[in-house]
């Protein structure tokens, strides 16, 4: 994924947290809110999900999936994606269906 789409900082993190509409299925929480800046994006994965390169592969599964639907997803909030522990034991596949799932669930994705 681009790093222009990518959201680092702390405060951009705790905003979402506070203003954000949240919808998860079993393995992800995402947490959205309206964005003035266009599409960004951010991952947060815990210590529950794993060590720390169990954690850091998610992340990397995480970001490559969404990257490949980049031009689905509606480009006028920022997201905030938390991992359950049940991604650890996902491969890039499933990952990829249990965040489309969770995108069609926000009502996020727009048809090509």
């Amino acid at each position: 994924m681009q790093k222009q789409y990518r959201l680092k900082s702390n405060g951009a993190f705790r905003f979402v947290y506070r203003k954000g509409t949240s919808v998860s299925n079993k393995s992800m929480v995402l947490l959205f809110t309206k964005s003035t800046r266009g599409l960004h994006i951010g991952f947060s994965v815990s210590k529950n999900v794993g060590n720390s390169v169990t954690r850091n592969r998610v992340k990397r599964l995480l970001r490559e999936n969404f990257r490949a639907m980049i031009d689905e997803v509606d480009h006028g909030f920022t997201y905030v994606v938390i991992a359950r522990a049940e991604l650890s034991e996902m491969d890039f596949h499933q990952i990829g269906v249990a965040l489309r799932d969770v995108l069609t669930r926000a009502g996020k994705l727009r048809a090509l």
